[in-house]
């Protein structure tokens, strides 16, 4: 056991002042978690811009420029703007500055009051279609209530057909709007686990990265093994299991000092916002475990260093894609998803979304943290079953 710890305090020593394990392990995955948080969104609140020009100036008229002015810009859904004129609401729509204009036209109001038909213009961009069919809903739902207040009225009054349809009042419709309604909508808000933008690029760069961080320890090994120096290791009394466990403990040491780094950074610069500090920490050993357990089993089939560095690489950059380290995979076809189940990028991953929870418990995160074990269980048994042909060239 001394011998391994020997042999990794050495490795660690190597591989600091070289530099290589600082830049992948902090450098690089701190600046692209930076850029990604910046230029990717990631599940953002949908946000738009509407502009009305009431042409008509009437109370009904009023009426649908308050519900146009309420609601959806009181829930952050739009901005609404009032124009005093329509070439002024288009003109919003040339410079981009609006995705939809609501034109109501003169006469609007009269018409309602009378029962005459009457259309109110939507012009919306193309390139903003949600923005459009969002103004649609809500002055769609305006001209059903008002067709619903008519309704009332015509049947109150024994309407026939052919007959003038009878005058609509604001007195009228304010009593009828002030029934209470026989049916009763409740809402209930299911709590989505999903972490922010710059959480979630924080812990995909993280995951991604270990994989090159942990990879270190065995090619420590390789690279003694080039030069000369395993052979002598092997033949001086030291058993061949306190070599690889001297490799294994390089890998854990640098991972995890990554993963705690990256934690801490991200936090305090960047904002994001991990979750309970203890199930963090259990998280992170569990995936610099697994990182460490395919990274030795990786280097276990290359002849040299370099070989070993670009399949690892490779691994790591695959692996990344299918988990959604990449790009998250919320939009992606359900092939992709039962894909990314066989990576530990994406158990990882999903357990940081569910610590965005306002309340977690560890048995939220448990099934990611036991997998995640398992994938560095199982490769790292199989890296120790092929141990006797890593050390010895080839």
């Amino acid at each position: 056991m001394n011998a391994a710890f020997v042999i990794a305090s050495r490795n660690i020593r190597q591989r600091i002042r070289d530099r290589s394990a600082i830049l992948f392990a902090v450098v690089i995955p701190l600046g692209l978690a930076t850029a990604f948080s910046l230029l990717i969104p990631r599940g953002s609140d949908f946000h738009t811009a509407f502009v009305v020009h009431d042409g008509d100036g009437g109370q009904v008229a009023a009426a649908l420029v308050e519900h146009l002015t309420g609601p959806i810009a009181d829930d952050g859904i739009a901005d609404v703007s009032i124009v005093s004129s329509e070439t002024a609401a288009l003109d919003r729509l040339e410079d981009g500055s609006t995705s939809v204009a609501i034109l109501i036209p003169a006469g609007f109001s009269d018409a309602v009051t009378s029962g005459a038909p009457t259309t109110i213009r939507l012009v919306g961009l193309a390139e903003a279609p949600i923005g459009t069919q969002i103004a649609q809903s809500i002055v769609g739902g305006f001209a059903s209530e008002v067709g619903a207040v008519q309704l009332a009225i015509v049947t109150a009054a024994d309407w026939q057909p052919g007959a003038p349809l009878p005058p609509i009042d604001p007195q009228t419709v304010a009593a009828i709007q002030a029934l209470p309604s026989p049916t009763r909508v409740t809402d209930t808000t299911l709590e989505r686990r999903q972490a922010d933008t710059t959480t979630f690029y924080a812990a995909a760069m993280s995951i991604m990265f270990v994989f090159f961080t942990t990879i270190h320890g065995p090619l420590g090994l390789l690279g003694e093994r080039r030069v000369g120096t395993l052979a002598r290791l092997l033949a001086a009394p030291i058993a061949p299991g306190s070599i690889v466990l001297g490799a294994a403990l390089v890998a854990f040491v640098l991972g995890l000092v990554s993963m705690a780094v990256l934690v801490v950074a991200t936090t305090m610069l960047l904002g994001a916002t991990w979750g309970p500090p203890l199930f963090v920490a259990a998280l992170c050993l569990a995936a610099v475990l697994a990182a460490m357990g395919i990274s030795m089993l990786v280097c276990t089939f290359a002849r040299t260093d370099e070989q070993a560095g670009g399949w690892n690489a490779m691994v790591a950059i695959t692996l990344a894609i299918l988990g959604g380290a990449m790009v998250p995979l919320s939009g992606a076809p359900e092939l992709l998803h039962q894909l990314g189940r066989l990576t530990p990028h994406a158990w990882f991953l999903e357990a940081v979304d569910t610590m965005s929870a306002s309340s977690t418990s560890f048995a939220d995160i448990l099934p990611a943290v036991t997998v995640l074990v398992a994938f560095g269980v199982v490769s790292g048994a199989i890296a120790l079953v092929r141990a006797p042909r890593f050390l010895v060239a080839r």
